[in-house]
């Protein structure tokens, strides 16, 4: 019974007929790997990346992002109910400045499916919040010198998957959205886009990569101010 929930159609006539609710299953596993990653798209030198769907269960994951403005080291842990109607997430990280001192890193986001739930291409409306706080620092010129900041994206994440037998599967996503940046007595608003990969290597572990890039702010206010890189990797504690 559980080999079929995970399995995916062998043939190309299985795609034409109507999907049953094991294959369905089976496409669901291989979102549950990004329940915990999307929590440091908050925090900054974190790209944002948000899958198109919500698999019920609970996930922890261990992220890594950076650019030129730093690097983020992260925890994140993730959760969705049954339905599968919403994903909360949560995490906390350490951001290492480029020319400047190291702070704590936060955030946290609500992610709601919009379209296709049960299907190959998806699409899903996010919302998050979060941020990094620390002491100023004036070391180097030309360096993101801000004491704390706050980041809050507003997007919509747009992509296709397709589930491989014994509970893998990937799946890939674009994500455009406006984020709003506030601290130190500056504030601003970048439209930006992500794009990422989501594997399943297995029943409980996963990959994620992606890249973020568009608008930029002077890199001394504090938010990106190039391409960012992420990579993460995810346990499911429960599905």
């Amino acid at each position: 019974m559980e080999r079929s929930k995970n399995s995916a159609p062998s043939t190309a006539a299985a795609w034409l007929r109507p999907r049953p609710t094991t294959f369905r299953l089976g496409l669901a596993v291989t979102t549950i790997f990004l329940l915990a990653r999307s929590a440091a798209a908050q925090m900054p030198s974190a790209p944002v990346l948000q899958n198109a769907w919500a698999a019920p269960g609970l996930a922890v994951a261990a992220d890594l992002g950076g650019g030129g403005d730093g690097t983020l080291y992260g925890l994140a842990g993730g959760w969705t109910p049954g339905a599968g109607r919403f994903q909360l997430s949560g995490g906390l990280g350490w951001q290492v400045r480029t020319g400047a001192g190291s702070r704590t890193a936060y955030g946290a986001r609500v992610a709601v499916p919009v379209l296709g739930r049960s299907s190959t291409f998806g699409a899903a409306a996010f919302a998050g919040f979060g941020g990094a706080s620390g002491k100023a620092s004036a070391s180097t010129a030309g360096a993101d010198t801000t004491g704390s900041i706050t980041q809050i994206p507003v997007g919509l994440s747009l992509g296709w998957r397709h589930a491989l037998n014994a509970g893998r599967g990937f799946s890939f996503y674009a994500s455009p959205y406006y984020m709003w940046l506030g601290g130190s007595g500056q504030s601003a608003g970048l439209f930006r886009a992500s794009a990422g990969v989501d594997a399943g290597v297995s029943a409980k572990i996963g990959v994620t990569a992606g890249i973020d890039l568009g608008a930029k702010r002077v890199r001394p206010e504090g938010g990106p101010s190039g391409i960012l890189y992420g990579l993460g990797v995810t346990y499911a504690l429960r599905k």
